[in-house]
């Protein structure tokens, strides 16, 4: 394994078992269902690389204002202790204010970590107050023209040479995904009885529905396939079990391909990783 490979599969490996630490920490405090959601699946398959390239991409320094939105919580709290981030985290509903408030307080991060129920289609804070934005695996689930105006929310509270970090699922053609709405944030049934869940971006949807919204400039783009089931439309990860949720991290490392700069490279390409810059 060459030195990229290993740092890689070692960043996964490292926020898993900063994961399980967070489990074994709610379950001494009685907070089973999250504390043993955590110990069983800490970082799953595409969070291991997603939370990976978002530290990679994303040139975290200690002391710099972060604001997530809507992310898993977890990366909000290891840039808060590892980095020492100042971090504002965000979600459209309140389900994880309670639990990491205790964590903060455990963990002595109750001046680093700052826990807020915010729509990111209308974001809270003054313009040009924020040095980094992270949004993984959120903008997707957002319906109608929803995306966009995050997008613009989140280029107006990015301070002058800042970096914003996305991430989204990819479709060579773009689609949308529905499904019966046993997830929290659905809202109404269609006539089948299934909801908008997500929608999967097209190279030129990122462009017109993220990028130009945002009034930021592009710094990079890259993309993430799965080496197996090339011809079917559904991952590998459905087929997951939750008992291989502490060896999922490794299972992505064997089955995601790197990431590169053309979708047309990957056999099944799914991620889009987009790193966008505001000008100093």
């Amino acid at each position: 394994m060459d030195a990229t490979k290993a740092a890689g599969l070692s960043a996964r490996l490292c926020l898993q078992a900063y994961g399980m630490g967070v489990g074994r920490q709610l379950l001494a405090h009685g907070r089973l269902a999250r504390g043993l959601r955590y110990l069983g699946v800490p970082v799953n398959y595409w969070r291991a690389v997603e939370f990976q390239l978002a530290l990679e991409e994303g040139c975290f320094e200690g002391g710099q204002r972060v604001l997530d939105v809507g992310s898993p919580k977890l990366l909000a709290l290891y840039l808060a202790e590892r980095v020492r981030c100042q971090v504002v985290a965000t979600d459209l509903h309140g389900y994880f204010c309670d639990e990491y408030a205790l964590l903060a307080r455990l963990r002595a991060l109750e001046r680093r970590l700052q826990l807020a129920v915010a729509d990111g289609r209308r974001l809270p804070f003054p313009d040009a107050c924020f040095d980094r934005v992270c949004t993984i695996s959120v903008l997707e689930h957002i319906p109608g023209g929803g995306d966009g105006d995050c997008m613009a929310e989140i280029g107006r509270v990015l301070r002058p040479g800042g970096r914003c970090i996305v991430t989204v699922p990819f479709w060579p053609t773009g689609r949308i995904d529905r499904r019966e709405p046993d997830f929290y944030w659905a809202a109404g049934t269609g006539d089948d009885g299934k909801v908008f869940f997500q929608r999967r971006y097209s190279e030129a949807e990122l462009q017109q529905r993220l990028i130009d919204p945002s009034g930021l400039r592009l710094g990079c783009l890259r993309f993430v396939g799965e080496r197996v089931l090339p011809r079917s439309r559904r991952e590998f990860c459905e087929f997951l079990p939750l008992i291989t949720g502490p060896i999922q991290p490794i299972l992505s490392r064997l089955l995601l391909t790197p990431a590169c700069d053309d979708w047309r490279r990957l056999r099944k390409p799914l991620c889009a990783l987009l790193v966008l810059e505001s000008p100093a």
